[in-house]
């Protein structure tokens, strides 16, 4: 991961309190008055803010917002926590301090995280959590603090749903996350104690047997008979992967949640049939998910419901259409059974990392 230029003074124009970031006592902060950290000396600080609202979810809330990263080409982060009423947040803010010191030695050496991204620790883990995780989302904003351009939130899941989020995508963890909590689409804040979304029947889904690709950056939106799929032009991964598949094959692309959504799947084992949630006051007209399916040679052209995400079956000519597409990176649209439309667009190239992916920490 890496460093970030300072972007901002005092946030919400309240001044910060120097805390010592290598000792045992760092500064708690207070409300409309943070505190921050050296964690890189002269080059990372951490600022600390502590308030009771994020998204109009009350609590006892722990921010960390780093400024620094971005010199190594690594994207600010923002790590929020829910804590008991009743903790001293001291300790949580050592082992922040400690993180994102370790996130700029792994920016310094290429090791880069973006939306859909991931990391998974070892026997140490983040806040005494052995073998847990983080799962990258883009930051949105919080009242009251001020927050970088671009800034990356950092998720904290347990071992079974880090598992879950390298087996079948980020989002379907996240998106599960925003079921449980009732947030839509998901949490960017981490409550530790709270109950895994992961089961040990990951493997029933329909997804195991295939090839999947994390495609993050790809997105899709259903809405009027039409499943419309945003790819960026700057994608040369996500080919990368579809070249290195066997001809015709099927494959399941790991997708994020489209931007201008109002509904979202999400997909538990043993459960019957589709589920979602919807941001409040929703229409549910534009549904999006996490990952679709798609599956070459077919006798017809289908869309159909798939766990959090389509399934798309396309006859061979079709697929010829759609791989003209994508070699040529030209739109293309579709008519198929029962009165649908499939259509990819392709967007102007990303501000983001290309070198961006998960990776383990022992």
């Amino acid at each position: 991961m890496g460093v970030f230029d300072r972007l901002f003074g005092g946030k919400g124009g309240a001044a910060k309190e120097k805390s010592s970031g290598g000792g045992a006592n760092l500064r708690p902060p207070r409300p409309g008055r943070p505190t921050y950290a050296d964690a890189v000396p002269g080059k990372v600080e951490v600022d600390f803010h502590v308030h009771d609202n994020v998204e109009g979810v009350t609590g006892n809330f722990l921010t960390a917002v780093t400024e620094g990263l971005a010199k190594s080409r690594q994207r600010e982060l923002v790590l929020t926590l829910r804590l008991p009423a009743d903790e001293d947040p001291n300790a949580k803010m050592q082992d922040i301090v400690r993180f994102v010191a370790t996130v700029y030695a792994w920016a310094s050496e290429g090791n880069i995280v973006d939306e859909g991204s991931f990391t998974r620790f070892g026997a140490r883990g983040l806040f005494g959590r052995a073998h847990s995780g983080l799962l990258y989302a883009e930051a949105r904003p919080i009242e009251g603090i001020r927050l970088p351009e671009r800034g990356l939130s950092a998720i904290v899941v347990d071992a079974q749903e880090i598992s879950t989020a390298l087996e079948y995508g980020t989002y379907r963890v996240l998106t599960r996350l925003g079921l449980e909590q009732r947030v839509f689409p998901f949490p960017t804040w981490s409550e530790l104690d709270r109950p895994s979304t992961a089961t040990t029947r990951e493997a029933e889904s329909a997804l195991a047997k295939l090839a999947r690709l994390p495609a993050p950056s790809v997105y899709f939106v259903f809405s009027e008979q039409c499943l419309r799929v945003s790819i960026p032009y700057d994608s040369s991964r996500l080919f990368s992967g579809l070249r290195a598949l066997p001809a015709n094959a099927p494959f399941v692309l790991f997708t994020r949640p489209a931007p201008s959504a109002n509904s979202i799947f999400v997909w538990t084992p043993g459960q019957a049939g589709t589920s979602g949630i919807s941001a409040e006051g929703s229409d549910g007209s534009l549904l999006s998910g996490s990952c679709l399916m798609v599956v070459p040679g077919g006798q017809r052209d289908q869309v159909r419901p798939l766990e959090d995400g389509y399934s798309v079956l396309f006859s061979n000519d079709s697929w010829g259409q759609l791989s003209a597409s994508l070699v040529n990176q030209q739109p293309v649209s579709l008519q198929m059974a029962d009165g649908m439309r499939f259509v990819v667009e392709w967007l102007a190239k990303p501000e983001r990392n290309p070198n961006a992916g998960g990776f383990t920490r022992q």
